[in-house]
C-alpha cells in the first residue's frame, strides 16, 4: 500500500502549494507509475472483528456467521431458521383456535398468562432478534408469528386435559344449592353443567345445550349475575361476557364459537320477536360464521351455553318454548365464595367419561314448563278471552266459533286493550291456551264457553 500513499502525498503536495491545475501531467505520470505496483500489491485480510453476515446463534449462545459462498436464497433461509430457534427459545408461542390470535409468553415461565401477539410485540421479537445479530425484519417474523408453524390449541379442550382425577367429593349439587334448594332446580342445573362440559368438549356434534338457567329475582343485590360469571375459572374468564345484542344476527351466531358462556342479562328486556330469534340461537350446533380479515362464511363448533338473569317474573311469552328455560327464583343472596374449579370439572369430566346423560328427556322438559307456569307474561288479549270465555270441559255444551268470530267478540268487549293485536295469528293463540280446537269442511273451530 505504499504507493497509493506516495500518490496521496504528492497530490497533498500539489493541492497545498497552487500548483493542482498547472501540473496535470505529473499527475497523470505519478498515477501511471503507481497503478502497476498496486495492481500486484496483496490486499489485508479482514479483521476477525469487523462486521459479518450472521445465520444466527448456536446452542452454546454464540453468533454463527454465514457461509461466504452462502447464495442468497441460502442467507435468507439461514436467517429465518435462525430467527424462529431464537423465539422458540426465547417463548412459547401457540395459536388458539377459538380466537384465532397467536399467543405468548416468556419462556419457562409456566405460571405466567399467555398474551395475544400485537404489533407492538412482533416489533419488540424483531428488534431483540437484530440485537443478538439475526439478519430479519418485522415482516419476517410476523410471516412466521401467523403462520401454521405454530401450534394450535383449543383454551376449552386444553383446560379439560389438564385436570386430575376426581377425588369422589360431589360439588356440583351443593353449587346449585347456593342458589336454591328446590328439588328440580338442584338436579336441572347438574344437568345443564354436564351439557355445558360436553359442548366444551364436542361430546356431541349433533346436538347444542339448548337450555337455559334464568336467575330471577325482584330485588337487587342478589348477585346473580356475579353467580354466573363465577362459573368459570380464572383461566378461561376471558370467554365469559355478558353483552349478547340480538338486533345484529350474525355477531349474535359469531359469539356461539368464541365464548363458553353467555349471560343473557337482564333477560326479560327480549321482545316476543328477539326471543323467537333466541330460541333458534340456543339449538344451533355448527353456526355458519365468517371471522375477521376472512372472504367466506363456514361451519364452526359452537362453544357457548347460555345463562340469563332477570329483576321480573313475568318474562316468558311462548309456553312451547318455555322448556328451553329452567327458571329459579332466588329467595336470598347467593355465596359466591371462591371455588375449587379443577375438582368441579374433573367431577363433571368423570361423570360424562363414565357414560352420564347431559341431555334433558322429554320427561324433565315436561316438569320445566310446569314449573314455569307462574313466569309467564300473559299478553293482554288473554286477560280479555278469560274475562269473555273459558275452555269447555270434555262433554260439556259449548260454543263452536272460529277464530275471527272470537277476535271480533273481543274486540267488542275491550276495543282498547285489543287494539294492537293481530287477527292474523289469533288462531295460534287459542291454541296456545289449550283450548279444543275441531277441523271442519269451512275451517277451524274452537269450543268456548261464553262467560258474559
Amino acid at each position: 500500500m505504499n504507493a497509493i500513499k506516495n500518490l496521496i502525498e504528492k497530490l497533498c503536495d500539489l493541492v497545498m502549494h497552487g500548483r493542482f491545475s498547472d501540473e496535470t501531467e505529473v499527475i497523470t505520470n505519478a498515477v501511471s507509475e503507481v497503478m502497476p505496483v498496486v495492481a500486484t500489491e496483496e490486499l489485508p485480510e479482514k479483521h476477525p472483528t469487523m462486521m459479518q453476515e450472521v445465520s444466527g446463534v448456536n446452542n452454546a449462545g454464540n453468533v454463527v456467521p454465514l457461509a461466504a459462498t452462502d447464495t442468497p436464497l441460502q442467507k435468507a433461509t439461514r436467517a429465518m431458521m435462525a430467527m424462529e430457534q431464537f423465539l422458540g427459545e426465547q417463548y412459547d408461542l401457540r395459536f388458539n383456535k377459538l380466537t384465532s390470535e397467536t399467543e405468548f409468553r416468556k419462556r419457562n415461565l409456566s405460571g405466567a398468562c399467555f398474551q395475544p401477539v400485537g404489533q407492538r410485540e412482533l416489533n419488540s421479537f424483531c428488534i431483540e432478534a437484530r440485537k443478538q445479530g439475526i439478519d430479519c425484519w418485522d415482516r419476517d417474523v410476523s410471516r412466521y408469528v401467523f403462520s401454521d408453524s405454530i401450534p394450535e390449541y383449543h383454551p376449552f379442550r386444553l383446560y379439560m386435559d389438564e385436570l386430575p382425577d376426581w377425588d369422589g367429593t360431589d360439588r356440583i349439587n351443593s353449587l346449585a344449592r347456593r342458589v336454591s334448594s328446590v328439588p328440580l332446580w338442584v338436579k336441572c342445573f347438574h344437568r345443564w353443567l354436564l351439557g355445558m362440559a360436553a359442548q366444551w368438549l364436542e361430546t356431541d356434534r349433533l346436538h347444542a345445550n339448548s337450555v337455559s338457567p334464568v336467575l330471577v329475582s325482584r330485588t337487587q343485590g342478589k348477585q346473580k349475575s356475579t353467580f354466573c360469571k363465577l362459573l368459570l375459572p380464572r383461566e378461561l374468564q376471558r370467554y365469559y361476557t355478558d353483552s349478547y345484542d340480538l338486533s345484529a344476527q350474525s355477531a349474535a351466531e359469531c359469539k356461539l364459537t368464541e365464548f363458553g358462556l353467555i349471560n343473557m342479562d337482564e333477560f326479560d328486556k327480549f321482545t316476543p320477536r328477539k326471543m323467537a330469534l333466541l330460541k333458534n340461537l340456543m339449538q344451533v350446533v355448527n353456526p355458519c360464521v365468517r371471522k375477521a380479515h376472512q372472504k367466506n362464511y363456514r361451519p364452526l363448533p359452537r362453544v357457548a351455553s347460555f345463562i340469563a338473569t332477570s329483576n321480573q317474573k313475568e318474562l316468558l311469552t311462548d309456553p312451547t318454548g318455555s322448556r328451553r328455560f329452567l327458571c329459579v327464583e332466588i329467595e336470598n343472596k347467593i355465596d359466591c365464595s371462591p371455588l375449587d374449579y379443577r375438582q368441579l370439572y374433573a367431577q363433571l369430566k368423570a361423570e360424562l367419561l363414565a357414560g352420564e346423560r347431559y341431555w334433558f328427556t322429554s320427561e324433565e322438559e315436561a316438569e320445566i314448563m310446569a314449573a314455569n307456569e307462574s313466569y309467564y307474561k300473559h299478553p293482554v288479549e288473554e286477560d280479555v278471552f278469560r274475562s269473555c270465555f273459558r275452555p269447555a270441559e270434555y262433554g260439556e255444551k259449548a260454543l263452536m266459533l272460529s277464530a275471527a268470530e272470537i277476535f271480533q267478540r273481543l274486540k267488542k268487549h275491550n276495543p282498547a286493550a285489543m287494539r294492537s293485536v293481530s287477527a292474523g295469528n289469533f288462531g295460534k293463540f287459542l291454541s296456545s291456551l289449550g283450548i279444543e280446537r275441531k277441523h271442519t269442511e269451512s275451517g277451524n273451530y274452537y269450543r268456548v264457553v261464553a262467560l258474559v
